[in-house]
C-alpha cells in the first residue's frame, strides 16, 4: 500500500511539474497569431513613445527661447542650466540620435536665418533664439563636439560654441580665439562668452586663466582691426577678461 502511495505521490509531482508550461505551450500554440501582432506592434509603440518624446524636448527648446529676455545679451541662464538638466535625464530614455537630430535642425535653421534674413535685430533675435536652444541640447551632446568644431556650417560651429559655453572645461581656447579670424560677428561674440565662462569656471588653473586671457587679448585686437564700427558687446566681454574682471 505504501508503494502505491508513493507511485501516486511520484506522478502528482511529474504532472504537477509539467502542468504549467503545458499549458503555456498550449496557449501560445492557441493564440500564436495574437500574440505575434503584438510583438511585431512592440517596435511602433517605442518609435510613438520616442516621437512623443521628442515632441516634448522641442516643446521645451520653444519655451526656454521664449523664456529669455533682450537684457540679457544672449548669456547662459539659470532657466537654460535647468532645461539642459532636464533633457540630460531625458537622454537614458531616448538616448543620443534623436537629440543629435534636433541639435542639427538647429544648426541647418541657423544657417539659413543667415543666408535669408538682412542684418539687423531682428536677425540677431532669431539667432540668439536658435543658440539658446542649442545651449539647452549641448550637455547632453558633449561627447560629439569634435565633429561640430570641424564642421564647414557656421551653424555647427555656433553649436560647437555652446557646448564650451555650457561646460566651460570642454573650451578649446585656440580654436575659440580662431572664430575672430574666419566667423562672422554673431559667432565671435558667443566665441567671447565662451571664453569668458571658461576663464570664470573654479576649474580654471592659472596656466589656463593666463592662456584665456591671452587669446582674448589678440582677439579684441583683431576685432578693433576690422573695418567700421567693432561689435560693442564683443569689445566689452574680451576687455572686461583682460582687465581681469570677469
Amino acid at each position: 500500500m505504501d508503494d502505491w502511495a508513493k507511485l501516486l505521490t511520484a506522478v502528482a509531482a511529474v504532472l504537477s511539474a509539467v502542468a504549467w508550461p503545458l499549458a503555456l505551450f498550449l496557449t501560445a500554440f492557441l493564440f500564436r497569431d495574437v500574440l505575434r501582432s503584438a510583438i511585431n506592434r512592440i517596435p511602433s509603440i517605442l518609435d510613438r513613445v520616442k516621437t512623443a518624446s521628442i515632441a516634448g524636448v522641442r516643446v521645451e527648446l520653444e519655451r526656454v527661447a521664449d523664456a529669455e529676455k533682450e537684457d540679457e545679451a544672449g548669456k547662459v541662464t539659470p532657466n537654460q542650466k535647468e532645461v539642459a538638466a532636464r533633457i540630460a535625464v531625458e537622454k537614458s530614455d531616448l538616448g543620443s540620435q534623436p537629440l543629435l537630430k534636433e541639435l542639427d535642425r538647429l544648426c541647418l535653421e541657423f544657417d539659413a536665418l543667415r543666408r535669408n534674413l538682412p542684418s539687423g535685430d531682428i536677425r540677431t533675435r532669431a539667432m540668439t533664439r536658435v543658440m539658446v536652444q542649442m545651449r539647452s541640447l549641448s550637455p547632453s551632446l558633449i561627447e560629439f563636439i569634435d565633429a561640430y568644431k570641424g564642421s564647414g556650417s557656421a551653424g555647427s560651429r555656433l553649436a560647437a560654441i555652446a557646448m564650451m559655453q555650457m561646460v566651460p572645461t570642454s573650451a578649446d581656447v585656440g580654436w575659440l580665439e580662431g572664430r575672430f579670424k574666419s566667423d562672422p560677428p554673431f559667432i565671435f561674440y558667443h566665441a567671447a562668452l565662451a571664453l569668458q565662462n571658461a576663464l570664470d569656471s573654479p576649474d580654471t588653473s592659472e596656466r589656463r586663466l593666463q592662456e584665456i586671457r591671452e587669446a582674448a587679448r589678440r582677439a579684441l585686437e583683431r576685432v578693433r582691426s576690422f573695418s567700421g564700427t567693432p561689435d560693442h558687446s564683443t569689445v566689452e566681454v574680451l576687455k572686461t577678461m583682460i582687465a581681469g574682471t570677469s
